[in-house]
């Protein structure tokens, strides 16, 4: 086997030689540098390379274990660099476990070393070490490799693509390690606990200090591609493999892209134009024309064509462009109601049919607004619903998102904000906090007769220490309900 391989497809060659269980030396070079990886049925046995620290003589020197002496009586009786250790074994240079700690360290090191580099060229030889002194574990092989995806460069792309993903993590069963008897910190027992089928990449980070999203991406990019955890739904058929998601990551980056610039671009074009320019008509176009022409231009922005996360950036400049369309095609409709209701004065027509079909034009126009409306009030009330669910189930990402979808439709109700701060306050984060009381303040703005808006927010000073402020909402929401039992009961806990 040769081929070349990027930090990124590096760790597939490992897993790959691991399911085939494959025995031999797998050769990775660049340059003129070049690492050596044995392998026993799969499993890493040994490593070295031309580094002082990565070659197990040098290294043995290094930590006074032999004498530099000993190392070159030892070598002149070799032919391979692979068979020192067996070599030093034999003539009682050095016992088996002191000389296993450092076969140990200079493994790790030449793999972390090795996902360092951006790429190179890999070969595989098939053979086996005949030697008695290297023993393989299926611990040991997959807690270096993980330990190499933490050192690896370019990693971002990855993270990106993994965070784009809306596929739920879940533990393969039977694992193909034992996993609890990998030397796993806190951090990473509490991420595994976390990947039960029911939880998202977004919903394991929103749970975890910012400062550890990277690291977590790594631990669980490198169970992914050793096979430990899997997306439901799959990807695809076999073992994960880091193009697919990173394909289709650069495919959705790119049309969003698109549409941001459709958007924005729109957006602009309509700040100075005319309800005819608006919808790119010329002058005395009939009635039939200009609703094709609306239908044409609401189409295009549609938000059920936009994707999602465009759809929240850009939500105040989406909700302008249905206005614009919406007054603009208002206007042109009604003023050909007038011209045609005007011409026909003039010519001395007036039949009843013609005065009812043309108010029957004008409250259709009104109709369909009002439908328009309603549409989204109802959007927006079924997305809060399902917010509402995954609050009660304390699942605060997923409810942050509903909630922001619900905001996207019906931009002015209070609930909705009322509820991002609930969800946000339960994060420690300063960043989190901040966001809940802009939210639990936008809430009181939108409603200023709703009393828990206010207790709510009083709490919230209270919580952080600001009594004075905490106070003035418990005394507003007095104001508003005289007999509130939760704001008398904190007024009397300040005092």
């Amino acid at each position: 086997m040769q081929a070349t391989f990027s930090s990124h497809t590096l760790a597939e060659i490992f897993r790959d030689l691991y399911l085939g269980e494959r025995s031999g030396v797998l050769e990775l070079s660049r340059g003129n540098v070049e690492k050596r990886i044995f392998f026993d049925r799969g499993m890493i046995l040994f490593a070295e390379s031309g580094a002082d620290d990565e070659d197990l003589g040098r290294r043995l020197v290094n930590e006074g274990k032999i004498s530099p002496g000993a190392l070159a009586e030892a070598r002149r009786n070799i032919s391979e660099p692979k068979d020192l250790a067996q070599a030093l074994v034999n003539r009682g240079l050095i016992g088996k476990e002191t000389l296993s700690h450092t076969v140990r360290y200079i493994v790790e090191r030449v793999v972390q070393s090795s996902f360092q580099w951006e790429g190179g060229t890999a070969r595989f030889s098939d053979g086996w070490l005949l030697q008695e002194i290297f023993e393989s574990d299926i611990l040991l092989t997959f807690e270096v490799i993980l330990n190499g995806i933490g050192s690896m460069v370019e990693f971002t792309p990855i993270q990106e693509a993994m965070r784009a993903l809306d596929n739920r993590l879940k533990l393969r069963r039977p694992t193909p390690v034992p996993i609890e008897r990998l030397a796993l910190s806190p951090a990473h027992g509490y991420i595994l606990s976390r990947v039960d089928g029911s939880s998202r990449l977004q919903d394991i980070l929103a749970l975890l200090p910012p400062g550890e999203e990277g690291l977590t991406c790594r631990f669980l990019y490198g169970l992914l591609v050793m096979g430990v955890v899997s997306y439901d739904p799959p990807l695809g058929e076999g073992p994960f493999r880091v193009s697919a998601i990173l394909r289709d990551h650069a495919d959705t980056m790119a049309l969003e892209k698109v549409q941001e610039k459709l958007v924005l671009d729109t957006y602009e074009g309509l700040r100075n134009k005319n309800p005819q320019e608006v919808l790119g008509l010329t002058a005395n176009l009939s009635r039939e024309a200009i609703e094709r022409a609306y239908q044409d231009a609401k189409e295009l922005i549609s938000r059920d064509r936009i994707l999602p996360r465009i759809r929240e950036k850009l939500r105040s400049e989406l909700s302008l462009i249905e206005s614009r369309l919406v007054e603009a095609y208002l206007t042109l409709t009604q003023a050909r109601v007038s011209e045609t209701s005007r011409a026909e004065a003039a010519a001395g027509v007036h039949e009843p049919a013609l005065i009812d079909d043309m108010l029957v034009r004008v409250e259709m126009d009104k109709t369909r607004t009002k439908m328009a409306i309603e549409e989204n009030a109802k959007l927006a009330d079924q997305y809060f619903a399902k917010a509402k669910k995954f609050l009660r189930e304390a699942d605060y990402y997923n409810a942050i998102q509903y909630g922001k979808l619900a905001i996207s439709y019906a931009p002015e109700d209070a609930r909705f904000y009322f509820l991002l701060g609930e969800c946000q306050v339960k994060n420690p984060d300063q960043r989190w906090q901040r966001l809940a009381e802009q939210n639990y303040l936008k809430a009181a703005e939108l409603d200023q007769w709703n009393p828990e808006y206010r207790v709510s927010l009083g709490r919230f000073y209270k919580k952080r220490g600001l009594k004075l402020r905490a106070k003035k909402q418990f005394e507003e929401a007095l104001q508003l309900s005289p007999t509130h039992e939760a704001a008398l009961k904190e007024l009397d806990a300040l005092a």
